[in-house]
């Protein structure tokens, strides 16, 4: 973080747009290089329940116009849709 004496006009700011970030801390003018966002690995565990939701919500497009009219009728009286249903019952299970 460089402290500046003033902010820069716009012209400039948006000549370094993706190089340098040019913002106000506490009201002092500051600068910084862009902050870059790292892609990091997910656990074991968390990748496993991403392919399980991703293997689900998959699934529920391609189920027949029957049996998703059966899971709008149970999710019917719950602030749930039937692919919400659905879902939570592949993830976690259902409690009658």
């Amino acid at each position: 973080m460089a402290v500046l004496t003033k902010m820069p006009n716009e012209a400039i700011i948006s000549t370094f747009k993706g190089v340098i970030d040019f913002y106000l801390w506490k009201g002092i003018p500051c600068c910084r290089k862009w902050p870059r966002w790292q892609r990091r690995q997910p656990y074991p565990e968390e990748k496993a329940n991403q392919d399980a939701f991703a293997y689900i919500n998959k699934a529920y497009i391609n189920l027949p116009t029957y049996i998703k009219d059966q899971w709008t009728h149970m999710a019917e009286g719950t602030p749930l849709t039937a692919k919400d249903l659905f879902v939570r019952a592949y993830m976690s299970g259902i409690d009658y």
